[in-house]
């Protein structure tokens, strides 16, 4: 039997005397693994070549490791690594741990949390869940930067002390600096943020913003300071103050609550803002302007959702003001109101809705006497029905809108009770598919103050029965010799409905912004809604080529009727109409040109072109719009405008630049453009936005906007711009994902 032997059968008897035997008496006892394990004359254990201990699920690896016995500590007198229950790494030297692994003390420390975060120092200390760090540095960049012969992450923090609290999940510093690119930016004497391991949400201070404001050579600046309210498990509140000061007029200070709760099927969310200038001695008013905008979803059963919204403000256009990237700011009116939907209530695919809504404008020309109240609009969809060969439904419309004011356009009140029943017969007969569609209304209108002519009013009530039928084909054909497998899709269709016109007691109520398109022409009622009817008695006709990628169709129609309502508002005064078209290819890039051809003036009257390419470089996007109009054949509306972007891919890694802007051809004057740089790797993110905005109007100054944000990870975000302008309450950052190889990367070499 070789020496070799009867050592290995000695370890093996040394292992099972120091580990099963004690572990009988005592579960909390260690485990040691080593190539040699002996002991001294103190009786303690010294454990070399490949040494592990095992203890709580955490284990310790080294090259030599002395368990004392008296005092039950492990020593480590040489380079370690520690694997904790929560899978972070700590690699040290020279220290030592109690025998549970709940205290010790070493040199040269370097934690490596499980996200990938790092944190080294000279010093270290664990005491249960918490780890302390002298002179330490903690970032979460994996990357390094390589400035001559120096090697550094791309941000990191320098503290005093660092703790990291391991349970509640908070890094706490003491004289905390931030670099950046070893650059010092910043000092904080305490610092306290979310551990890079905190999933939940906690109550406290987010990143201020400090913005300077250069417009018409005046400076002014605005500083934030956003506190965040974890109030519950489905709750949170927002509390964001902004103090504006200088640019040679009185401060003010600017208060938004943003809150936010999450209910059984639905959630709440509602944004107070008010403006206040309580330090200005001229006024009493300690609330100068504000909004409140509210949104309420919810789910009551498998058959019906409520929701409900406000946009409230105390003067008009407040919210354009403050918050000009908020949707509402581009509306003209603000909807308060309520909804109940209801979904399959007697048949599958029925659908009940009942609205309530009354409307403030958001444009200081506007009066708000005029705007309308809607309550109710109720609307039944019965969902469709089959016989035989027949589909069937039916529409109930109600709506009772009355304003305090009538307009020269809009009565005073109406209400409306509205029947509409659709069918349609589908038929294959010599290659082609026949379709009759019929629609047929029932309608009574109740009016008060219509404005007709010659300061004339109208008040009473108007029945009107409507029918209409429309007869499609479509014969689809192949060439024998066509290679690219085309298709051609020659369609017809005719329209029958009763001539008489629109009458003008009625109030257009939901008539509104009705346009001819190559979408809508072959429809039974053109308009978009049905208080005015389409009386048009007409043929359509077009064709559609087509394949897997290529798209093209033309159609036109001619009109029976010579007093066609929807043909005349479209500015047709001959029986042809416009000639439609579009092209359209799509594969990797794609093409598309839509143009409208009058064929009565025989020109061009709207034509656009978008483009998009995909290389090697980036995405360009172009799209091209030309629109024109005639009167007495003098051209009294010309526009002709180039939209066009362009989007790098990203290069260097982390970096891209996206450049877009707006230019008019006819004042040859960019309105708009923007030029973006932005990085973003695994840690780090800078964005640098610059855009300006231009127009010919007297009124109408230039603006140029330049922001500079700069995001870090685990952190929060940090921005300047030289306008004031409304940011957006939480930054969606997604992080780059980056793999390393080793486990303990020097912060500093």
């Amino acid at each position: 039997m070789s020496n070799h032997y009867l050592s290995y059968l000695l370890n093996i008897c040394i292992i099972a005397i120091l580990v099963i035997i004690p572990a009988v008496n005592d579960a909390k006892e260690i485990l040691i693994y080593a190539d040699n394990i002996s002991y001294d004359k103190e009786k303690n254990i010294i454990a070399k070549g490949n040494a592990k201990i095992y203890q709580n699920n955490q284990l310790i690896v080294s090259d030599l490791i002395i368990y004392e016995k008296t005092t039950k500590k492990i020593i480590l007198p040489t380079t370690f690594s520690l694997k904790d229950k929560n899978n972070n790494f700590i690699q040290a030297s020279n220290g030592y741990f109690t025998q549970d692994l709940e205290y010790g003390e070493f040199d040269n420390i370097k934690i490596k949390l499980s996200d990938g975060s790092r944190i080294i120092g000279n010093k270290g200390k664990r005491d249960g869940d918490i780890d302390i760090i002298s002179k330490g540095v903690y970032t979460p960049c994996l990357s390094r930067i390589k400035l001559g012969n120096f090697i550094c992450p791309t941000w990191q923090l320098e503290g005093e002390k660092i703790l990291h609290d391991n349970k509640n999940l908070f890094l706490y510093q003491k004289h905390s600096k931030m670099r950046v690119i070893n650059t010092p930016v910043f000092y904080l004497p305490y610092m306290v943020t979310p551990s890079p391991l905190r999933k939940d949400r906690k109550s406290g201070f987010l990143s201020p913003t400090i913005a300077l404001n250069f417009f018409n050579t005046q400076t002014s600046q605005s500083t934030s300071f956003p506190y965040y309210f974890n109030l519950s498990e489905d709750k949170e509140l927002t509390f964001t103050p902004t103090i504006n000061y200088g640019g040679g007029v009185d401060s003010s200070q600017r208060f938004n609550f943003d809150y936010n709760q999450l209910i059984s099927g639905g959630n709440i969310s509602s944004e107070l803002t008010f403006d206040s200038n309580f330090e200005n001695e001229n006024t009493d008013n300690w609330v100068s302007d504000g909004s409140f905008i509210t949104n309420f979803s919810k789910n009551i059963n498998e058959n019906f959702r409520v929701t409900a919204n406000s946009a409230l403000e105390t003067s008009q256009n407040y919210i354009q003001i403050t918050k000009p990237d908020d949707d509402l700011s581009y509306k003209t009116s603000l909807t308060t109101g309520g909804k109940i939907e209801g979904f399959n209530l007697n048949r599958i695919d029925d659908y009940l809705s009942i609205d309530i809504n009354l409307y403030q404008t958001n444009q200081k020309s506007d009066d708000d006497r005029t705007t309308p109240i809607v309550l109710p609009n109720i609307q039944y969809y019965s969902g469709n029905s089959f016989n035989y060969i027949t589909k069937l439904n039916y529409l109930v419309d109600y709506y009772n809108i009355f304003r305090n004011k009538e307009t020269s356009i809009h009565s005073k009140r109406q209400q409306k009770i509205s029947h509409k029943i659709n069918t349609e017969n589908t038929f294959y007969k010599l290659n082609s598919k026949i379709n009759i569609k019929t629609e047929t209304y029932n309608q009574i209108f109740e009016t008060q103050n219509k404005f007709l002519q010659n300061e004339e009013y109208h008040s009473g009530t108007y029945y009107r029965f409507f029918p209409s039928i429309g007869f499609y084909t479509e014969t689809p054909f192949r060439l024998k010799k066509d290679f690219n497998s085309f298709i051609f899709e020659p369609n017809t269709s005719l329209i029958i409905t009763p001539g008489f016109s629109n009458t003008n007691k009625i109030s257009n109520e939901d008539s509104s912004n009705n346009n001819l398109t190559i979408n809508n022409i072959n429809q039974l009622n053109r308009y978009t809604g049905s208080d005015k009817m389409d009386n048009s008695k007409r043929i359509n006709y077009g064709i559609n080529v087509y394949d897997d990628r290529f798209n093209f169709e033309v159609s036109q129609s001619y009109e029976f009727t010579d007093n066609s309502n929807f043909h005349k508002e479209q500015g047709n005064n001959n029986n042809l109409s416009d000639l439609f078209g579009s092209v359209r290819y799509s594969n990797i890039n794609t093409f598309d040109y839509n143009f409208r051809y009058d064929s009565n003036e025989r020109f061009l009257k709207e034509q656009n072109i978008q483009v998009s390419n995909l290389n090697k470089f980036g995405t360009v996007n172009l799209s091209y719009l030309d629109q024109k109009s005639k009167n007495d054949n003098i051209i009294v509306n010309d526009t002709e405008t180039l939209n066009y972007g362009f989007k790098t891919n990203k290069f260097l890694k982390f970096s891209e630049v996206e450049l877009s802007g707006l230019y008019d051809l006819k004042k040859e004057i960019n309105t708009e453009y923007k030029i973006k740089y932005s990085y973003f790797d695994e840690c780090f993110g800078i964005n640098l936005d610059f855009s300006r905005k231009s127009y010919k109007e007297d009124n109408l100054e230039p603006q140029d906007l330049l922001t500079l944000m700069f995001s870090f990870k685990n952190i929060g975000s940090y921005k300047s711009t030289n306008l004031a302008v409304s940011e957006k309450d939480k930054q969606d950052i997604e992080w780059e994902g980056i793999n390393l190889e080793d486990v303990f990367v020097p912060i500093v070499e």
